[in-house]
């Protein structure tokens, strides 16, 4: 009889961990395996069997996804680290080349990227940033709120698909990377952005985008996602900086492309001459707080404000901190953007396989 209960014992616990396994670690708050352990009892081995059935039909009920979250990301998706640098800089050379041809597409690849991850709900865990805001943007009728965005998708969605006939790229990582790239290309910051983000098998039939027509709708939008007014402060700083920047921009005679023999236009390579930064082509601007200095004075001479957003009292009294520090928000920057691509991010394959590897 001992050997049948420890044989029991033994079978609920491979259970629980094959369950946990299968479930991205995920356990059911009735299932405590250390219970397993100490039962001895005929009424208490009754209660085991009895919890068994409940192990086996809980690992029947539950679907083996990760934690209710809706973006993964495999870190190794792009091969090696040469693999790796090559898919980087491609993504980055042509993202920047659309944007120096078209520098008022910069804070719209921001505000893309922001949308596609607003999605993400900290309470329930779904959603993120996983690419699907193109196709909401480009199936929308123009009367949409995110029409003004089209132009933008549709040369997000034409990169994705031109890079894809040489080198593997989902639409989530290109999203992710523009934006980035945008407020590099403009003079801010480089931002690490890690790729490998997997496209979903099965868009949703109907994303829940974020209204960002009011302050209150943005902070809300901002706060359901685990963020604060700080990151509403500083990103909408840096869409309002880019947007000065471009609009600061001289107007140059552009040179007529001619094509080479074998019918094609000169292509920008880049090489290691010049300035590091300007390695990929030349930077729209300088990114610093200019931008937050006319946002605080507005704020306080009671002047119509550049951005809805900053009329809520919080975001604009971090507009009015930023104003003072000159390096501030360049220094945070970053690390806000990082958080918003995070958000929903579930890591699957490279290290989390090898461990899983090494368990089974």
């Amino acid at each position: 009889m001992r050997f049948q209960v420890n044989q029991v014992k033994l079978g609920l616990i491979l259970t629980a961990s094959n369950l946990m396994r299968c479930n991205a670690f995920f356990m059911a708050p009735t299932q405590k395996v250390s219970t397993f352990l100490k039962m001895g009892s005929e009424s208490s081995r009754r209660l085991l069997i009895k919890e068994a059935f409940c192990v086996l039909a809980t690992s029947a009920v539950i679907p083996p996804q990760a934690a209710q979250a809706t973006v993964f990301l495999d870190p190794d998706r792009y091969g090696d680290k040469e693999l790796k640098i090559a898919t980087v800089n491609k993504l980055r050379q042509n993202i920047r080349n659309i944007l120096l041809n078209k520098p008022k597409l910069a804070s719209q690849f921001v505000e893309i990227a922001m949308l596609d991850a607003l999605t993400f709900d900290a309470t329930t865990g779904e959603g993120g940033a996983d690419g699907t805001i193109l196709g909401s943007i480009l199936s929308g009728p123009n009367t949409s709120p995110l029409a003004s965005l089209k132009p933008a998708a549709g040369e997000l969605a034409e990169l994705a698909k031109n890079i894809k006939k040489t080198t593997e790229i989902t639409l989530a990582d290109v999203v992710a990377f523009s934006g980035a790239e945008a407020i590099e290309t403009s003079g801010g910051p480089r931002i690490v952005v890690q790729l490998g983000k997997l496209d979903p098998k099965k868009p949703p039939q109907k994303r829940n985008d974020a209204d960002l027509n009011t302050s209150k709708s943005i902070v809300d939008a901002f706060l359901k996602a685990g963020l604060t007014e700080r990151e509403v402060a500083l990103m909408y700083g840096a869409m309002g900086s880019i947007d000065n920047i471009v609009a600061n921009l001289k107007v140059v005679d552009q040179e007529v492309e001619e094509e080479n023999e074998m019918g094609d236009t000169d292509v920008f390579v880049p090489t290691s001459f010049g300035a590091p930064k300007e390695i990929y082509g030349k930077r729209l601007g300088t990114m610093d707080n200019s931008f937050f200095n006319s946002v605080a004075a507005d704020i306080k001479k009671g002047r119509p404000l550049k951005s809805v957003a900053f009329s809520d009292d919080k975001v604009g009294s971090w507009a009015t901190k930023y104003s003072g520090k000159q390096t501030g928000f360049v220094r945070d920057l970053p690390e806000a953007y990082e958080k918003l691509m995070g958000l929903g991010a579930t890591y699957t394959g490279g290290k989390m396989a090898n461990i899983l590897s090494k368990e089974s």
